[in-house]
């Protein structure tokens, strides 16, 4: 959900002549007084982001590099201290945008630089496509499609995010503002509808790129798009064991192991085009069965058919395990070359977890 301001806004300070006063063509540097002046105050009144944030995407739109840059490092200063009503804003007002088009039409290389190095590092603060702030990550993919070259970050760069001001922010939510990234990655148990769907499009958008490859090209899953998404996806996946062993929800609990199906199935495939294995047989997406509308009455179970109940059960699971045991053995060097966990006790665990669950409905 995004953050949303409540009560009466107070009087305003010209947003603008602030913003203007940071970037002025006629400063030899960054005027770092003012810039963390400007952060006090969103701190100390969220209902001026918009305005600030607007002023902000104006001066990008500046002819003088002079004037991109000191707003740029401005952007970065805010984005770094004023915690979750910037970054939504930066998101609102195609401030992305802006700068990606500061990239494609090549302005001064001291400007390009610093416009990508802030899309990197906040893609990656953001959590990539399945994060929070998803928006980061498509304009940084935008650029690397279009085939343009980021530098390297340095090695001692400071963190993307800092805590804000320790007062009490106006109309400012109960919870601590820390560090945005932990609040998204912290707790995978808590994940929502909205968290499995934004994995669940990462999901789908590495299956459409290694769909497309040439499984007789070893070479192409070294493309560092896909390599970015594989990695994320292993996240994810990290991600999803967590929560489909905390969750009550059983609604979110059947998404969540058909996701993680879904999750395997495409990166067995990309361990096996990266080793030189043969491709897995890809199992088709079974469509929910339709209900009965006159269903026979299920037999209660007593203690005579409840042994039956539970052998067919077994039987069922041991030969889901032989099949999946079989499908390990075929990729196990891709598998390994990408340094994962072995498969099988991610399975038996979930297979396990299934079982439970059918238990509970």
């Amino acid at each position: 959900m995004y953050p949303v301001v409540t009560g009466t806004p107070p009087a305003r300070l010209p947003a603008a002549s602030r913003v203007d006063k940071a970037t002025s063509h006629l400063l030899q540097g960054p005027d770092w007084a003012v810039n963390l002046e400007i952060c006090d105050t969103l701190n100390a009144d969220r209902w001026q982001t918009k305005d600030i944030v607007k002023a902000v995407k104006k001066r990008l739109q500046h002819k003088d590099p002079k004037v991109k840059f000191f707003t740029l490092t401005l952007l970065e200063t805010m984005m770094k201290n004023c915690g979750e009503y910037v970054h939504f804003e930066v998101v609102d007002q195609h401030i992305l945008q802006e700068i990606v088009k500061i990239v494609q039409k090549r302005h001064d290389m001291q400007v390009r630089d610093k416009a990508l190095l802030l899309l990197d590092s906040w893609q990656e603060a953001f959590g990539g496509p399945g994060g929070k702030y998803p928006q980061y990550y498509w304009s940084y993919i935008e650029l690397k499609r279009a085939g343009v070259m980021f530098p390297q970050r340095p090695v001692d760069a400071p963190p993307i995010f800092t805590p804000p001001a320790t007062h009490q922010a106006y109309g400012s939510p109960r919870y601590p503002s820390g560090s945005l990234n932990e609040r998204i990655t912290s707790d995978a148990g808590t994940l929502s509808f909205e968290g499995l769907n934004n994995i669940r499009n990462a999901t789908e958008l590495l299956y459409d790129m290694v769909n497309a490859l040439n499984p007789a090209d070893r070479m192409t899953v070294k493309d560092e798009i896909i390599a970015d998404l594989v990695n994320q996806c292993r996240s994810n996946q990290q991600k999803l064991m967590q929560f489909v062993s905390s969750t009550g929800d059983e609604d979110l609990l059947k998404q969540g192991l058909e996701l993680n199906d879904r999750l395997q199935s495409v990166l067995t495939r990309h361990d096996a085009i990266a080793s030189g294995s043969p491709l897995p047989v890809e199992t088709p997406i079974r469509e929910p069965q339709r209900e009965d509308p006159n269903p026979e009455p299920s037999t209660p179970i007593t203690h005579d058919n409840k042994a039956q109940v539970e052998e067919d059960e077994d039987d069922e699971f041991a030969q889901i395990a032989r099949r999946k045991n079989k499908s390990v053995i075929c990729g196990d060097e891709a598998s390994s070359s990408a340094g994962d966990q072995p498969l099988v006790p991610v399975f038996f665990f979930l297979e396990q977890r299934r079982r439970t669950a059918r238990h509970f409905i």
